[in-house]
């Protein structure tokens, strides 16, 4: 038994910052920041917790899928922003909206939606339940404001899906790549190292590092899960990827022989949500009508730790 996606729904604040709001205060400009990552504007929480995005975008999901949280077995939330080290987000989100049934936080930075659809395979298969998979994050209150090599390009959102018992799933693999050069990182806060001082806990990243990650993971993992099934280029439909930046995207279309247009990308206006951005392009493709039965759909993120994953699913 494989597992169905019964229902898409996402969020997006309210808030949009501009890359001319960058201008502003920042050594920037609208040309640099496009040349480079291909976003525009991105949305901010500005006050929202993951948790009340987390049930905004559940409800939607509910709300296609024809369910309500009383039939959900498990709550799976991906995100490396919780506000509180305990309870969970999924926890969070099960308090909120009623729910009786497990929950639990998965953290694999911009894979982690991926990781937790891998562990709601296994609920499924063992309580044969919907479960509630749910990427959210608040990034921009980890960003150093003064740092234009990572504030321009973070932002916060929340997607989610409703999986359950079917067939529509045919591969779906995770992996970790252990992150010897420190590339991406959001130290804790009180974590009682530097003799006890209190540090804030902004984004550290290699910008450098991380591109050549990830331009040459994804397409490796796309090409392992399409050797997998036997699938050529043209039998592609869809590629749904981890916005994080254009280029890195472009890259991938050249080396897997895709064409660039078959890689859906919502990064101009939404920037990179990290964990809850898979599900929040799977949404908007979704509400589109972009998806038709029967379509070939690949999912690929790569993210902290080093981590990357894939999945191949036939839309139904």
């Amino acid at each position: 038994m494989s597992i169905d996606i019964l229902g898409t729904g996402s969020y997006l604040p309210e808030k949009i910052m501009t890359n001319a709001d960058f201008e502003k205060f920042l050594d920037t400009s609208d040309e640099w920041i496009t040349t480079r990552t291909g976003i525009k504007q991105r949305h901010i929480a500005d006050g929202m917790t993951n948790c009340e995005m987390s049930v905004i975008a559940a409800n939607r999901a509910l709300a296609e899928a024809g369910l309500t949280i009383n039939d959900i077995g498990t709550i799976i939330a991906a995100s490396v922003t919780n506000e509180m080290d305990v309870p969970s987000i999924a926890s969070q989100v099960q308090r909120a909206m009623g729910a009786s049934c497990a929950a639990f936080d998965v953290n694999a930075a911009c894979t982690g939606f991926m990781y937790a659809l891998k562990a709601a395979v296994g609920f499924v298969l063992q309580d044969n339940k919907p479960v509630l998979v749910i990427g959210t994050e608040v990034l921009s209150r980890f960003m150093d404001w003064t740092d234009r090599s990572t504030c321009i390009l973070f932002a916060d959102g929340t997607g989610a899906a409703v999986v359950g018992p079917g067939d529509s799933l045919k591969y779906l693999e995770v992996y970790a790549h252990p992150d010897t050069g420190h590339s991406l990182e959001i130290p804790g806060i009180n974590n009682g190292l530097n003799e006890g001082v209190s540090k804030f806990s902004y984004v550290s990243m290699n910008g450098k590092e991380i591109y050549k990650f990830a331009t040459r993971q994804v397409p490796l993992d796309v090409q392992k899960a399409m050797d997998a099934l036997n699938l050529k280029p043209e039998d592609i439909d869809w590629i749904v990827p981890h916005q994080a930046n254009v280029r890195i995207l472009e890259i991938a279309s050249k080396r897997l022989g895709i064409p660039l247009e078959k890689f859906y990308m919502n990064i101009a206006d939404v920037g990179n949500t990290s964990a809850a951005s898979v599900p929040i392009v799977m949404d908007e493709m979704n509400k589109k009508g972009l998806f038709k039965a029967g379509d070939t759909v690949v999912i690929t993120a790569f993210g902290g730790g080093l981590t990357s994953a894939c999945a191949v699913l036939t839309w139904k």
